[in-house]
Order: structure tokens, then C-alpha cells, then sequence
């Protein structure tokens, strides 16, 4: 995940996101460990409504969804929430299709089809929370 620094109040922060969750975000603030949750406004950005630390051996007992490094694998630019899903298992596509909606920060994006081939998998569904990077679905021959 990203990595940012940055600089309040004359002191310097160093922050990475380990992982977004509906409406929380794990992360890594000059080395602890926090879970932030988020609230959404009608007119603004998220909001910062409460935030927790938690201990390195909690961190490491919560579940991480699996990635899959199958080479028709299209995968999520940007974290972000499935808006739709434009296919289903068994549809064929070309390279460039738009096979799902991916929404962050009020904006939605195209998701496109990396190859040309039959849907094979789709890992995630409708209003999940997905990573940078993370596996969305498998295009296959």
C-alpha cells in the first residue's frame, strides 16, 4: 500500500495504509499500529471519527483476503468500492471491455478487461472494499 508523509504542527508523520475496510482503514503511523474509522458526509470527504491502536499480534490474527496471481487477473488500480460488476463467470470479453465499476473518493472508474477471453472467476462482489493491487477477477481462454 501507499506510504505518505507528511507534517503537522511542526511535527513530521510518516503514514501507510495497510488496509481498507468498508468504513476503516488500517494503518501504520510513525510505526503503530491504528484502525481509523471513516464517515462519510453527503457534502465532504471522509471524516475522521474515532481511532484505535491495536496491538502487532492483533494485527497479525485479522483476516487479509487472498490474492491471486493468475496471469488474466484484473487487478484494482486504486483502493476504492465496487460500484457494479459489468460481466459474469462464463462472458466473454475483449481486452479493453469494461468488466466492472471501481468508486474512491466519489469518482468512478472503468474498470477494463487486461486480455481478451472468458470470464473465469469474479473475486469480489457489489459494495466490497478492495486494495491497490488486489485480484478483482480472472479472465481465462
Amino acid at each position: 500500500m501507499k506510504t505518505y508523509k507528511m507534517t503537522i504542527n511542526g511535527k513530521n508523520y510518516e503514514a501507510k495504509i495497510l488496509e481498507y475496510m468498508n468504513n476503516e482503514v488500517k494503518l501504520k503511523v510513525n510505526g503503530v499500529d491504528f484502525i481509523v474509522e471513516l464517515e462519510r458526509e453527503q457534502s465532504s470527504s471522509p471524516q475522521l471519527v474515532r481511532s484505535e491502536r491495536i496491538s502487532p499480534a492483533a494485527m497479525n490474527s485479522m483476516p487479509v483476503k487472498q490474492e491471486t496471481t493468475s496471469a488474466g487477473a484484473v487487478l484494482a488500480p486504486i483502493p476504492g468500492t465496487i460500484h457494479s460488476i459489468k460481466v459474469k463467470t462464463g462472458d466473454k470479453v475483449n481486452s479493453g471491455d469494461t468488466v466492472l465499476i471501481l468508486e474512491a473518493m466519489k469518482m468512478e472508474s472503468e474498470i477494463a478487461a487486461t486480455s481478451s477471453g472468458t470470464i473465469k472467476n469474479i473475486l469480489v462482489n457489489i459494495g466490497d472494499s478492495v486494495q491497490e493491487g488486489q485480484a478483482l477477477l480472472e479472465i481465462g481462454e
